[in-house]
């Protein structure tokens, strides 16, 4: 009687630890998929800042044009005023010496 007693409590000990063991394989299974999809999500983060790092450094490249033309175009537009206004001003002397 003591045996069957002892073989039902070693069968639902069993039972329970096999449980356990059920539940502790699928919190693994979750934990192993939980990794995949962070992986997934930080590789994806990887890839906006390389992403945005190569377009800050096109916007910088763009900065660094735009303000070289400027200059030039400043430059250029300087000696159109001085042109323009000299030849206005030899219009006049040139309506002067006529007139």
């Amino acid at each position: 009687m003591e045996t069957k007693r002892e073989e039902e409590m070693t069968d639902e000990r069993l039972t329970r630890i096999e449980d356990k063991l059920d539940k502790l394989s699928h919190a693994v299974v979750t934990l192993a998929r939980m990794e995949e999809r962070m992986i997934t999500v930080f590789k994806r983060m990887d890839n906006i800042d390389d992403q945005q790092k190569a377009m800050w450094d096109r916007i910088v490249k763009l900065d660094q044009i735009t303000a070289s033309r400027g200059q030039k175009l400043q430059f250029f537009e300087r000696i159109w005023w001085i042109v323009f206004t000299a030849s206005i001003g030899a219009c006049f002397v040139y309506m002067r010496t006529i007139g």
